[in-house]
């Protein structure tokens, strides 16, 4: 990709970076940001928000969680969905925080994933937002705007994205990239219709099925 067509991407993404940091703030506490991570899987993110300000209205610690009623967890997590499959993970996760680790979050990548329910992304998400390693965790927004803006292939999968975006980006913008990413796949580059006629990246973007007709008025 030429160096022109990078700036432009990488100047655009820090953009957005900073309007959804506007929005929402994630809690550096390592055992807030691991929760909120199981929580926010396979939903959005104001049911994630509901899901999280609920549970830590009334805990604040692995060990509080392991003396709660199941169908109290499960009423608290339910609106971010697969709230049962959820409440499991989130109760056998508090068991090894608890027996294993102190009651702590291990930091270790590899110690992460092998907690109940947590795989590459949520993985990362704690690495990034709770202990500031500099990575990038790939959600749908990162994983659909990285190759539609041809930064990686079609056919990249989670690790190969990660790596090619933190080769790509200087350190201190990484940990950037996921935010940024995100909330302009939310805003413009949407995964089953682009706004492709309201992107500032439309002649630097490799997708061949752009959007390019606004909606007649009236219409979203």
């Amino acid at each position: 990709m030429q160096t022109g067509s990078l700036n432009k991407i990488r100047k655009t993404i820090l953009e957005y970076d900073a309007i959804r940091n506007k929005k929402y703030h994630v809690a550096g506490d390592a055992f807030h940001v691991l929760i909120g991570a199981v929580l926010s899987q396979r939903t959005r993110d104001e049911n994630t928000d509901k899901a999280a300000k609920n549970l830590f209205s009334v805990v604040s610690h692995p060990g509080e969680i392991i003396k709660m009623r199941a169908k109290r967890l499960e009423r608290l997590i339910k609106p971010s969905g697969f709230y049962r499959t959820k409440a499991k993970n989130i109760r056998k996760i508090c068991e090894i925080l608890v027996n294993d680790f102190g009651g702590n979050v291990p930091k270790d990548r590899e110690a992460l994933m092998k907690l109940p329910g947590v795989g590459f992304k949520t993985a990362d998400i704690v690495s990034l937002y709770a202990y500031g390693v500099p990575t990038v965790p790939v959600d749908v927004h990162v994983d659909v705007v990285s190759k539609r803006l041809g930064l990686v292939g079609e056919n990249a999968k989670y690790e190969e994205i990660r790596t090619t975006l933190e080769n790509m980006f200087d350190e201190k913008e990484i940990p950037r990239i996921n935010s940024g990413m995100v909330e302009f796949g939310q805003r413009v580059c949407l995964t089953a219709r682009p706004k492709c006629y309201m992107c500032s990246l439309v002649r630097v973007c490799k997708y061949d099925r752009k959007n390019l007709a606004p909606p007649k008025r009236g219409k979203s």
